[in-house]
């Protein structure tokens, strides 16, 4: 995540995930959801940028959302 720990933190349950600091103002969330559809949308509800690693069908998936909301952006 592209936000300090201690803010990611407070976004989210201890249940939901673990956040782990890497410096002030980056974090690394380990979380997951019971679907990857789930835990897009959980993911664009933090609001704050993020950069994923995996797993693939997450990657594939969040490329389908934004190929949907630059479509539904455009007129």
């Amino acid at each position: 995540m592209h936000a300090p720990a201690e803010v990611v933190a407070d976004l989210i349950s201890p249940a939901v995930g673990t956040v782990e600091r890497v410096d002030e103002h980056t974090c690394v969330l380990h979380t997951g959801a019971d679907t990857i559809e789930t835990l897009g949308v959980y993911l664009g509800l933090l609001g704050a940028d993020f950069h994923v690693t995996g797993p693939p069908e997450l990657l594939t998936h969040l490329h389908r959302l934004a190929d949907r909301y630059t479509r539904a952006t455009h007129s």
